[in-house]
């Protein structure tokens, strides 16, 4: 298994993530992932962290040229950024829903979940069927959230 990194965490220039200003402000914000290499079916796709104290209000998602791969979307364990292999995601915000066809998480799952605390925690993606590399196959994923 290995944990593979969007945009927010390679490279020295990495993008910010956006985060709210004031207690109770809602922010949303759409991020793509370009699928430059590819994701095997025992890896965990770190897209990026929530902000401190941070709680999910909506989370939508569709993928583009990844075919009908069944995503699991999750919170991931351990320290964002970390390439440690035992961090582990799970399915909290998308269980096993096709990639082309995409989905939205409901309030009802949405409400379950925890704010997180003063330490971010990254978003993470597993697929049950590898994603080959390629310039054209990407992940959009629309996330709303308040602190």
């Amino acid at each position: 298994m290995a944990i593979k990194q969007s945009q927010y965490f390679v490279g020295n220039a990495r993008t910010p993530v956006p985060h709210p200003h004031r207690k109770g402000e809602v922010i949303k914000y759409m991020f793509t992932h370009t699928f430059t290499e590819g994701l095997a079916t025992t890896d965990i796709l770190e897209l990026f962290p929530l902000f401190p104290y941070g709680r999910i209000t909506g989370f939508q998602f569709i993928g583009e040229n990844i075919g009908t791969n069944a995503l699991d979307i999750g919170l991931m364990s351990g320290t964002p950024g970390s390439l440690d292999a035992a961090r582990t995601s799970d399915d909290a915000l998308i269980d096993g829903v096709a990639a082309n066809t995409g989905g939205s998480t409901g309030l009802i799952a949405l409400s379950t979940l925890a704010e997180n605390g003063e330490t971010p925690v990254s978003i993470g993606v597993k697929t049950a069927t590898e994603i080959t590399a390629g310039a054209t196959k990407k992940l959009h994923v629309l996330i709303e959230a308040t602190s």
